[in-house]
């Protein structure tokens, strides 16, 4: 009870302060979708008639490959209202699922999955002839009652003996704790010899609760961009 209230106060306090952390995609007919367990209202079961390609990785390689959804209804028990359950061919090897995107069915090169990327420290891709990483930055702190806010840039930077290039791609909030971000893949999906990332992102409205994930690719940038974002799923949490 006491979690709710603190989550409600500063929800209000945050809203009131109308500070964006992330800018979400809008018109996109990307989606990206995890297999697994989905409470009553998370899923939109008409997204599942389109084709569908599954992210996998097993033995050190990543792969992609079409893929069809088995949708199951579950019976909502009385903690948790579960409805439906999504599954794929391989599950325990499949890493997110993926459409409207115009792929092929390959070997995927890939730099990594499932890392944690802790405060101010720096990831690095090195692919072809150029230096790509991921750093966390502090930006902002600011303490709410007894609880502290920790405001951390996420940026993806390029490097090469010409030029360097910064993007912020969002602002991370923590709270009372340091900064812990799940790099959930990172490789060259879209095929353009770019990376692109997978990689958990503020949950709307200011990522107080659930856990949430950001397509990030290279081949959709604007020219003042590395990346975009391109999709997202947003998770409630349990």
């Amino acid at each position: 009870m006491i979690r709710i209230i603190i989550l409600t106060f500063l929800t209000s306090f945050l809203n009131a302060q109308h500070n964006e952390l992330i800018r979400y995609p809008v018109n996109s007919n990307i989606e990206i979708l995890y297999a697994g367990d989905y409470k009553k209202g998370e899923l939109d079961i008409g997204t599942l008639d389109k084709q569908w390609w599954g992210l996998y990785r097993k033995d050190n390689v990543s792969y992609i490959r079409k893929v069809k959804i088995r949708l199951d209804k579950l019976d909502a028990d009385i903690q948790y209202d579960w409805e439906y359950r999504v599954s794929v061919e391989d599950n325990k090897n499949c890493i997110i699922l993926f459409a409207g995107l115009d792929l092929n069915a390959r070997k995927i090169n890939f730099f990594t999955d499932n890392h944690i990327i802790y405060n101010n420290e720096e990831f690095t891709f090195e692919f072809g002839p150029y230096h790509t990483f991921l750093n966390s930055e502090l930006k902002k702190t600011e303490r709410l009652g007894d609880i502290l806010r920790r405001d951390y840039s996420i940026n993806l930077n390029y490097k090469s003996e010409k030029k360097f290039i910064t993007q912020q791609l969002f602002l991370f909030p923590c709270y009372g704790e340091e900064l812990v971000i799940n790099l959930i893949w990172a490789g060259d999906l879209d095929n353009d010899g770019k990376t692109d990332f997978i990689l958990q992102i503020p949950t709307p409205p200011n990522n107080e609760l659930g856990h949430s994930t950001g397509l990030f690719l290279s081949s959709k940038a604007d020219s003042e961009e590395l990346v975009k974002l391109v999709a997202y799923f947003i998770s409630v949490g349990c």
